[in-house]
């Protein structure tokens, strides 16, 4: 068992970017797949006989059966019992995903009614102002601001911070979660260990982002920041969201009526990859999809509008 736990370790880190220290066979178990503490996106379940397992990711939505030996050469009574295992595995992980979700639910929708609009002057508008933004109002709806957030490192509150709350909403425009940018009372960012955090999901958040616009005649914009997202609308004249990372700016599901994305992507690797996955999803789909980003790296879109440039982009 030592070695086919071993096997499954490892064939979960070839997939994921995280697998847990110890596998316990027959148990549902959660683990980190990005690395940072409190996270429980990834799960495993190994099967009791050793002879396989399944695992996966909530935040990438990845589902991957494992098994300890060439299901070729399983007997269909094996195979039968190995298909049954991995289907009593889903409804177990599903059932489990959903309490989880439900319970998620309640702390986010409590904490986003504790939010207040954005107003001129407070932390949240004075940050968006140090970024180049101070021209933009009115600030989209889904962006509000909390005097007084918990920051929590470790299992402990080391500070209540002014703090800039994001929605993020599902492709059905349920909130599913919310981004938190942590600041100073003058705006900065606040001294602490991760200034942007997530809150933990109320859904799938595969496919969700930051909704900052609504499409214009067909035509829709995406970045994978807030403020870069802002930004690139100022620069393009385009209604722009954002994505809230690059893993989710490839994953992002349009809306229906969008027959033409613009890709805003940073001028990095994984920005660039995430936007050439984006658009090869989008062609296959026949819209129509174009990607742009900064000339130079390190540039952002922020850096771009306010050096007063605009973006080409054909009407």
């Amino acid at each position: 068992m030592t070695d086919t736990r071993a096997k499954f370790l490892d064939f979960m880190r070839h997939v994921l970017s995280g697998a847990p220290d110890f596998i316990e066979p027959g148990k549902l178990q959660r683990f980190s797949t990005n690395g940072r503490r409190g996270d429980t996106a990834g799960w495993c379940k190994l099967f009791e006989d050793g002879r396989g397992g399944v695992f996966g990711c909530h935040r990438q939505g990845i589902f991957e059966v494992w098994s300890a030996v060439d299901r070729r050469a399983m007997s269909a009574a094996e195979l039968a019992q190995f298909q049954r295992q991995v289907q009593a595995s889903r409804a177990e992980r599903e059932r489990e995903q959903r309490q989880r979700w439900a319970q998620n639910a309640e702390r986010v929708h409590a904490l986003w009614a504790e939010c207040e609009p954005l107003l001129p002057g407070d932390s949240a508008t004075l940050y968006l102002k140090r970024r180049g933004l101070g021209g933009m109002w009115p600030l989209p709806d889904c962006l509000r601001f909390h005097p007084r957030l918990g920051y929590w490192a470790d299992g402990q509150q080391i500070g209540l911070f002014p703090a800039m709350v994001s929605a993020i909403t599902s492709p059905e425009g349920e909130l599913v979660a919310l981004h938190r940018t942590y600041l100073t009372q003058g705006g900065r960012k606040a001294p602490v260990p991760t200034v942007k955090k997530l809150t933990a999901a109320a859904g799938p958040l595969a496919g969700a982002c930051i909704a900052l616009a609504k499409p214009s005649r067909g035509v829709l914009g995406i970045s994978e920041g807030i403020e870069t997202g802002l930004a690139a609308g100022l620069a393009s004249g385009l209604p722009v969201v954002a994505a809230y990372s690059a893993s989710n700016l490839a994953q992002w599901i349009w809306p229906s009526d969008v027959r033409r994305i613009v890709v805003f992507a940073d001028n990095d690797k994984a920005g660039l990859d995430a936007a050439d996955t984006l658009r090869a999803r989008a062609l296959r789909a026949d819209l129509r999809c174009e990607v742009h980003s900064p000339s130079d790296a390190g540039v952002d879109w922020c850096d771009v509008w306010a050096a007063g440039q605009s973006v080409g982009v054909q009407a």
